[in-house]
């Protein structure tokens, strides 16, 4: 049985919550410092009466509706991060549609209608940085204090750092861009995830031997992995491959559009119109245009056992 999920007020009801303790934020990515956060939200279910869990996100990132920022990409789209919230222990995700009549509420107003009406909210865990409400005005410190003036308790988790830098999605999404995955896995906690339909590609990869599933990910805002090899995990309706991706333009055999194509390891089904989970597990290569076709099949050879060694057993 999949994670509880219920997007808008309208459908609260399905998740059953009662004195139930409450996480907020985009948490883009899910990385460590939401994945702190959310541990300490699970560790209030049985304390104090607390009876469940739950998060609660927005979709889409707020700075798209407000503007109140230049739009950054995203590290998740909604469906990725109900898929990173499924390996977490809580009971269920309540996904709030933001539109403008949600960025002009007043943070109180927020808390009575979404908090204590919807969710039975007995307890509020907020990152140190989370700000909600008409322009950011629910602070951490107002929420506290409005939390006393209510009869709630408001727990305010600090950040984590990793390598002396405190771990952010700001902070991950310039690393992604710089290149560096292996140390965005790091900050992540988890491998970087991109999912989407498999879509109708030129069928260049069967021809070599090497076919491909090319990913059409879930939201246009999606930020690609830098342009290159990965060795890659694979999820299929639960069930896990392994293979490797190649992320850019395939200036060997067409030098076109850049595109996100998987090759599954041992795998002979049809996937056009399925949607897959693919895990950047690790760097392999960068891309580059071979002087002949059998040069690239050879390079694609050599990926693979790379890849292979890379991931371990299946």
């Amino acid at each position: 049985m999949g994670l509880p999920v219920a997007i808008g007020l309208e459908a609260v009801a399905d998740l059953a919550p009662r004195q139930s303790a409450l996480t907020l934020g985009v948490f883009d990515g899910v990385h460590r410092g939401h994945r702190h956060i959310i541990d300490t939200l699970s560790a209030r279910r049985g304390q104090d009466g607390v009876n469940s869990v739950f998060v609660m996100t927005f979709d889409p990132h707020p700075v798209v509706v407000t503007h109140s920022r230049e739009t950054p990409p995203i590290l998740s789209s909604i469906e990725e991060r109900i898929e990173l919230l499924s390996d977490c222990d809580i009971d269920g995700v309540f996904v709030i549609p933001f539109d403008e009549k949600v960025a002009s509420m007043h943070y109180q107003d927020f808390i009575q209608r979404y908090f204590v009406e919807a969710m039975d909210m007995k307890e509020l865990v907020l990152g140190y940085d989370c700000h909600f409400g008409y322009k950011r005005e629910g602070s951490p410190e107002a929420v506290a204090e409005e939390g006393r003036r209510q009869g709630f308790g408001v727990h305010i988790v600090p950040p984590v750092e990793y390598a002396g830098v405190v771990v952010s999605s700001t902070t991950i999404r310039k690393t992604l861009l710089a290149g560096e995955i292996a140390q965005a896995n790091d900050m992540l906690g988890h491998p970087y995830l991109v999912s989407g339909k498999v879509v109708q590609g030129e069928g260049r990869g069967a021809d070599l031997g090497f076919p491909t599933a090319n990913i059409a990910p879930d939201n246009p805002l999606k930020l690609w992995p830098p342009q290159g090899v990965y060795a890659v995990r694979v999820e299929w309706h639960g069930q896990p491959l392994r293979g490797m991706m190649n992320v850019g333009r395939a200036p060997t055999v067409k030098d076109g559009a850049p595109e996100i194509e998987v090759h599954i390891f041992d795998f002979g089904n049809t996937l056009y119109g399925e949607r897959l989970s693919v895990f950047c597990e690790a760097w392999i290569r960068e891309e580059r245009r071979f002087p002949t076709i059998d040069a690239l099949i050879g390079q694609l050879a050599s990926d693979r056992d790379t890849a292979l060694e890379l991931l371990g057993p299946a």
